[in-house]
C-alpha cells in the first residue's frame, strides 16, 4: 500500500527518518527493499545507536552524530561503516562540540561525506572559524530548513 501511495506521488525520492527509524529495523529494511526495488532512492536518518548496515544494500545512511551539547550518545564505532554512498552530520553548538567533532574525526576512519551544521540559533562564526583553523574535511551547512520555518 506504501508503495501505490509513493507511486501516486510520482516520486524517485523518499527519505525515511523518525525518532529513529531503526527501532523498527525489519520493518524499514522491508520498506527500503521494496522501494529500492521500485527505483526509488531511499536515505535512512539515524541517530547512530543502532547497526544501520542491514539497510545499506537498499538505502543511503545519515548518520546524526550526537555532540555534547546535545546530551545524547552515538555509538562511535559505527561511523567506520559509512561507505561514500552515506554521510556523517554533526549538528555543533559551541568550542567543547567542535573539539568533539576533531577528535571523533581524528579517531575514526569515515568514507562518507562529513557535514556540519550550527545548532540553530548558534552563531555560526566561529564554528567556521574552528573549521577553518584546524582545516576539517567537512562541509558546513546551515538548517535552511529551522530558517524557512518548516518542523
Amino acid at each position: 500500500m506504501i508503495i501505490d501511495q509513493v507511486h501516486t506521488l510520482q516520486t524517485r525520492y523518499v527519505c525515511i527518518t523518525g525518532g529513529e527509524p531503526l527501532l523498527q529495523v525489519e520493518e524499514v529494511k522491508g520498506l527500503a527493499r521494496s522501494l529500492d526495488e521500485e527505483g526509488i532512492q531511499v536515505d535512512i536518518e539515524t541517530n547512530g545507536t543502532r547497526d544501520f548496515t542491514p539497510l545499506q544494500p537498499f538505502a543511503s545512511i545519515c548518520m546524526d552524530v550526537k555532540c555534547p551539547s546535545s546530551g545524547e550518545v552515538s555509538d562511535l564505532s559505527l561511523l567506520p561503516l559509512l561507505t561514500p554512498a552515506d554521510t556523517a552530520k554533526f549538528v555543533v553548538q559551541d568550542e567543547e562540540d567542535c573539539r568533539y567533532l576533531a577528535r571523533v574525526l581524528a579517531s575514526f576512519p569515515i568514507s562518507s561525506e562529513i557535514f556540519v551544521s550550527p545548532v540553530f540559533g548558534s552563531d555560526y562564526h566561529p564554528i567556521v572559524r574552528f573549521i577553518l583553523d584546524h582545516d576539517l574535511p567537512v562541509r558546513f551547512q546551515v538548517q535552511l530548513h529551522r530558517i524557512l520555518g518548516v518542523p
